[in-house]
Parts: structure tokens; C-alpha cells; sequence
């Protein structure tokens, strides 16, 4: 059902020829006006597991604003299965995204970030399954083996992936980024955190693509990928996870009239901020290729708008 339901292959578009360089656009914003971009991809195979073990339940984590719980409660409510979303932080109540996810019927329990910070314990998973026996226990952000299977299979969308000499993507917990790097292409991987710190994210990569070696694919190589391809850009976080200022919003603006493409404050607007400011630089040179991955994520825009309103702050406007 739920490969039935994501329109794939998602669109290549070519966006612009920017300092030289062609600057192509795989949309997976487009996939599913929900489950979409890389949130689609991971949760695929999770769905096929809960239906294999007869789950009755879907159980994750997330932020307030997260991405990963919208689109497990949609995924949850289609697969007529029921949905539980541990948030971090106890303070928040009511917004956009959560609002969304109980109307899928989604149950929510907030969590102290202490408490948060160890969702990937094993004791604290054992407790879990009290609460939830019946439950299918997804990772945050569906992270994992996985969600690496399930973004690796972009690259057999592309009818030329050697076409390109480079990739880039953002990246949260690094399983996006993992699925890209053990597609079977020498590229350059440009990854682009969206926390703060984000050097974190080469172990965590590592940590995901050796988890699809031994869990799926078998010897893929993964170590001499990592050192060959990966490429961390931790510079564009503006501040940390979901810190969005005046320059960020009027950047998107700006792109969404130029070409017609809605970017999300969180991931993609940081990315392509990013990627303008290396291509102004001279990072690449004139003749290059770069495939940027469009994550999705676009159901936060609400909730960063009002964040923004409330304190009298320019918004992200993609009216025509």
C-alpha cells in the first residue's frame, strides 16, 4: 500500500546554470503532499515490516514541528493501523504539526528532553513496549537500515546518475545522507546538517551505512565511501535546529518567485542558502553538474510562519 500510494519515480528538474555549474533538482517534495521527500522514502520499509509482523500500532519520536511524526500519523491512519508520537518537550501543546498529527489520531505524549534523550536506550525501548505491546517501534526520524534501503533506491530513478558530479543533501539524523552514499556512484557528497555541530553527523553516517551493509545489502564498500565522498558542510545551520533568520526568509522568497520551487525553513532553505553562498565562492567550477535533493518537509511552513508572526517577523510567502 504504501509504494502504491507515493508517486515515484519523484521529478528531476533542471533549476538553473548558476557561476557555471548546472544545478539539478530531484523533486521528492512531490511524491505525496504528506508523506513526502525522504520521509516517504524511509518509512517504506517500515511499513512492509508492520504489516509482515502484524503490528497494530506505529510508535516514533519527534520534535514539535516534526516531519517524521506528520508523516507516520498519515502513514498510520492510511495502513488503518493506530499511532503513538513521543515529542520532545514537556512545554509544548498545541501547534500546526501536532494539531495535524491528532487529527490523523495520533496519541501524543510529551517527554522531558532528559527523558527524550534516550529513546534509542534499550531499557528505555523495553519500557516502551509495555505501554505499546502491539506496537512497531520506528526510530526517530526513521532512522536505521531501513530508512537507508529506502533512500538508496532514488538513485535507480535517475535515468543518467552518472550524469552528475556531484550530490548534495541536508541532513538530520544522517540516514538520508547514508542512503545516498551507498548508491553505487563515486561522487562527491555534499551534506549540509541542519544542527548546530554537526560533525557529529560523520559517525552517525557511518553509523547507518555500515547497519545497511551488515542488515541488507551485504560488503558495499561503506568504509572507503565515507572517506572518499563524504563531505560535510556545517557552516549553514544559522544557528542550530530550526533557528531561521530575516536573510533565510527573504532568500526562499526570493528563490520561490524565481523559480517556482517551495523550500522549507528547516532543511532544504538552509541548503540551498548554503549552496548559493559555496557557488558564489567559487566552491565549484563552470561545467559541473550538482543533483540536490529536495527532502520535502514543507508541512513545517505553517508552523515556522506563525512562530514569526507572533513576533512581528517577515514570512515566508508563496502566494503567486
Amino acid at each position: 500500500m504504501m509504494q502504491a500510494q507515493l508517486k515515484l519515480p519523484s521529478p528531476l528538474q533542471y533549476l538553473d546554470t548558476w557561476q557555471g555549474v548546472e544545478i539539478w533538482v530531484k523533486r521528492d517534495d512531490q511524491i505525496h503532499p504528506v508523506v513526502s521527500g525522504n520521509k516517504g522514502r524511509k518509512l517504506r520499509y517500515f511499513a512492509e515490516q508492520a504489516r509482515r509482523e502484524g503490528a497494530q500500532e506505529l510508535l516514533t519520536f519527534g520534535g514539535a514541528y516534526s516531519n517524521h511524526l506528520a508523516a507516520t500519523a498519515y502513514l498510520g491512519r492510511a495502513l488503518g493501523l493506530a499511532t503513538a508520537g513521543l515529542v520532545r518537550g514537556e512545554e509544548v501543546t498545541h501547534n500546526p504539526t501536532l494539531d495535524y498529527c491528532r487529527r490523523q489520531g495520533m496519541r501524543l505524549l510529551p517527554l522531558k528532553r532528559s527523558d527524550y534523550a534516550l529513546k534509542d536506550d534499550p531499557t528505555f525501548l523495553e519500557g516502551l513496549r509495555e505501554w505499546a505491546p502491539q506496537a512497531l517501534v520506528i526510530p526517530e526520524g526513521g532512522k536505521g537500515a531501513l530508512g537507508v534501503k529506502g533512500v538508496r533506491a532514488l538513485y535507480e530513478e535517475l535515468e543518467r546518475p552518472h550524469y552528475f558530479t556531484d550530490v548534495a543533501v541536508c541532513a538530520g539524523t544522517g540516514t538520508t545522507a547514508a542512503g545516498l552514499l551507498m548508491a553505487p556512484w563515486a561522487v562527491p557528497l555534499w551534506v549540509f546538517p541542519a544542527l548546530k555541530g554537526g560533525l557529529f553527523l560523520q559517525k552517525a553516517i557511518a553509523s547507518w551505512a555500515y547497519a545497511y551493509e551488515e542488515k541488507v545489502a551485504g560488503p558495499q564498500k561503506a568504509g572507503q565511501k565515507l572517506r572518499q565522498q563524504l563531505q560535510l558542510v556545517t557552516d549553514y545551520h544559522l544557528g542550530g535546529y530550526a533557528r531561521v533568520n530575516d536573510a533565510l526568509i527573504a532568500f526562499m522568497n526570493d528563490f520561490y518567485q524565481k523559480y517556482r520551487v517551495p523550500l522549507d525553513p528547516v532543511y532544504t532553505g538552509k541548503l540551498f542558502f548554503g549552496l548559493s553562498d559555496l557557488l558564489n565562492s567559487g566552491r565549484w567550477q563552470g561545467g559541473q553538474r550538482l543533483l540536490v535533493i529536495h527532502t520535502g518537509g514543507l508541512q513545517g511552513i505553517q508552523g515556522i510562519n506563525e512562530q514569526r508572526a507572533r513576533k512581528g517577523q517577515s514570512l515566508l510567502n508563496y502566494e503567486a
